[in-house]
């Protein structure tokens, strides 16, 4: 539901995002490049391929990796140039042990190692330092729990060969509905049922917020820009709670109403409409937002 009053944020379209192949996953990086990874037909190889392109402004560079059978939800970048693609869920092999979910590429599509996150990841974020930050939704949390696994705490994060560097053993998380990885001093996440905004590598910051299953959020100073689908809120903080201040639409430089998929990471939005990408910075668009508050 929508507060008021309302703003329209201004987002830009990506020129070097054009696309020909069906959309699988859209992701920042901790510096700010964004990547899209589509599945297409290659006529040269014969076969459906995966293209992972990294995105900055009109620059675009394309990794070409062999589709297997995984459904990939999540796509990463590691500082050393290595590209990270994880599914959602994963399977477990016939001995019972789960089958790999997460497969590290070079940058030019070999294979170099995989393996099992655990299951039910709401959400994939590599850190300046190479860690990967995993965060989990309720089934993951919950089924996990019955085998004391990973997945259990709510959010956990492993180096780039699968082991655990950090496990989530303060917070109640049910469901940790949003990430926000802005550097490995600096981890932002928002979790069911408590509804809480929270702040972790560095003194712990632990903030009330609205009773609405966010599902992205981009973070400026002592806002945050917050959506659950199309509900899109921009909210401030007043010591240890986050207020709701604006509620916000999303519209080209053009003026036309902008709807799809979100990707936040930072300060960064970026929306995925059926062939395009926009992007734009809350530093940036703050100032006019919060001007006639």
């Amino acid at each position: 539901m929508l507060t008021s009053p309302l703003a329209h944020f201004p987002l830009r379209r990506l020129t070097a995002s054009y696309r020909s192949g069906r959309p699988v996953a859209t992701g920042i990086t901790v510096d700010g490049h964004i990547l899209l990874v589509e599945e297409t037909f290659d006529e040269a190889r014969g076969r459906t391929v995966l293209s992972i392109h990294q995105l900055k402004d009109e620059w675009r560079k394309t990794t070409i990796v062999a589709q297997s059978e995984t459904d990939f939800s999540f796509v990463d970048r590691f500082p050393d140039g290595r590209l990270l693609l994880v599914a959602s869920r994963c399977d477990d092999d016939i001995d019972g042990s789960w089958m790999p979910n997460a497969f590290i590429y070079d940058v030019q599509g070999h294979l170099l190692d995989s393996y099992c996150l655990d299951d039910g990841i709401q959400n994939v974020q590599i850190d300046e330092q190479g860690q990967i930050w995993v965060s989990y939704f309720d089934e993951g949390i919950y089924a996990d729990a019955m085998t004391s696994s990973n997945g259990a705490f709510g959010l956990v994060a492993f180096n780039d060969r699968g082991e655990v560097q950090y496990k989530n053993r303060q917070y109640p998380i049910d469901d940790c509905y949003a990430l926000n990885v802005c550097s490995s001093k600096e981890v932002w996440f928002f979790y069911y049922s408590d509804f809480r905004f929270v702040r972790i590598g560095q003194e712990d910051l632990v903030c009330e917020a609205p009773t609405i299953a966010f599902s992205q959020f981009a973070r400026q100073d002592t806002y945050i820009l917050a959506a659950d689908h199309e509900d899109v809120q921009l909210l401030q903080r007043d010591g240890t709670i986050f207020q709701p201040i604006r509620s916000i639409r999303f519209v080209s430089e053009q003026g036309e109403i902008l709807s799809g998929e979100l990707t936040m990471r930072q300060d960064l939005i970026v929306l995925s409409t059926s062939n395009q990408l926009f992007f734009g910075k809350l530093e940036r668009h703050l100032p006019a937002l919060i001007a006639n508050e």
